[in-house]
């Protein structure tokens, strides 16, 4: 059963089952981390929007009030939800597509196993990939 738990900011909840229980818009999937990410590179509220017509101004505002007011926690999911550091949590790999670059698909341990030895030797850990995944 997932538990929905509303925070301080009226847009804002966690609700386990959904996007690892991060912080989320309501109803939506769209974490304050990626919000937080869109602010950290310059974006506005009204660029955001432009990527998230579905969204309202308020719910915008509302999750980059929570990034400030819980900074660390946010920075921290940032951290936490890099493919190098998901690669290494739970031991997977990364096999980039041939010809369209920083696409690629991500395997566990059991469908590495089962790859070609072509296949295999293409493949990245999280201590072997390359700076422009990061």
């Amino acid at each position: 059963m997932e538990t929905l738990v509303k925070t301080e900011h009226p847009y804002i909840v966690r609700k386990s089952g959904v996007c690892g229980g991060s912080p989320v818009i309501e109803g939506t999937r769209i974490t304050v981390r990626l919000i937080a990410q869109f602010v950290k590179t310059g974006s506005t509220a009204e660029e955001i929007l432009a990527s998230y017509p579905h969204l309202s101004l308020a719910q915008i505002h509302d999750a980059i009030s929570y990034y400030f007011d819980h900074r660390e926690e946010i920075e921290q999911d940032i951290e936490d939800n890099k493919i190098k550091n998901i690669l290494r949590k739970y031991n997977l790999r990364l096999i980039p597509h041939t010809g369209i670059p920083g696409v690629g698909r991500i395997v566990a341990e059991k469908e590495f196993e089962s790859l070609s030895e072509e296949e295999k030797g293409k493949a990245y850990t999280w201590e072997t990939l390359p700076e422009e995944w990061e």
